[in-house]
């Protein structure tokens, strides 16, 4: 194929849709998939993500206050023959003015934030449409809490478990289904979904579209984010991307309205 080295015999072909997702794993940009990409390789990626802030809790800013924060998370995974293994180290900056919401000074700071290890087991058998793939992976307490909040790092190690379907549509269409929890994420556990459908526009440009959601138990504590964008391979082993993430629900102590995402990845 065009994209990539050559693989085992699939029900999927490699497409630019196949590359590193947030959590440094193959998948979609949020979501894990159960698509196996090619064997024996290292894969390095970089992701630019910035978005303002505008609420904590569901509770909007008022009309004078602002943030925003922009990262860089770099990842580093292997592609093995059964499984993926990742890590994720994103760089940080942040600034906040607040004061009514959070009863603090205009401040703003950079730095390490909260590192992702990643692993996923992917030697499950193809069906004639679909295949299942699971795994798991871990936030660690890397950041700075009190120096790096705003920007998403706490104090605590968060153990998210999934597991996923990725079914074949059609000859340039897919869809993907994650289920799975986040254990001690803000003192709860809570159950996260990703859906999200994938198509080939192009042998170099595929089309990526998630719902992205989490829930902890009753009281509206839910976050739920609608993302769309491209991935392009203009060459071999190489792709780009740039998606758009909307919000619809949210509870995030800081949270955001809209979020762009820029983004590369190198095969070897």
């Amino acid at each position: 194929s065009y994209y990539g080295k050559e693989k085992e015999k699939s029900i999927f072909k490699l497409t630019p849709r196949n590359s590193i997702n947030s959590t440094g794993l193959g998948g979609l940009f949020v979501a894990e998939t159960a698509e196996k990409l090619t064997a024996q390789q290292l894969v390095l990626s970089s992701r630019y993500k910035y978005h303002e802030l505008s609420s904590t809790k569901g509770q909007a800013f008022y009309t004078s206050e602002e943030g925003d924060v922009s990262s860089v998370e770099t990842s580093l995974t292997w592609i093995g023959k059964w499984a993926e293994w990742s890590i994720t180290v994103p760089i940080q900056n942040w600034s906040l003015s607040a004061p009514r919401t959070f009863r603090t000074r205009a401040d703003s700071n950079n730095g390490l934030g909260n590192i992702k290890l990643g692993f996923k087991y992917t030697d499950m058998k193809d069906h004639s449409y679909y295949r299942f793939a699971l795994g798991l992976a871990c936030t660690c307490d890397t950041g700075n809490s009190n120096n790096m909040a705003p920007a998403g790092s706490k104090d605590e190690t968060t153990t998210k478990i999934f597991g996923c379907v990725t079914t074949k549509e059609t000859d340039k269409a897919t869809a993907n289904l994650e289920l799975g929890a986040l254990l001690n994420k803000e003192d709860e556990d809570w159950f996260l979904y990703n859906f999200g459908v994938t198509y080939e526009v192009t042998d170099r440009v595929s089309f990526i579209w998630e719902i992205c959601g989490e829930v902890a138990g009753g009281d509206d504590k839910d976050n739920m984010d609608m993302v769309f964008g491209f991935r392009l391979a203009p060459v071999k082993d190489f792709t780009f991307e740039t998606a758009y993430y909307r919000n619809l629900r949210t509870y995030r102590e800081y949270g955001w309205d809209n979020q762009f995402q820029i983004g590369v990845s190198k095969q070897w």
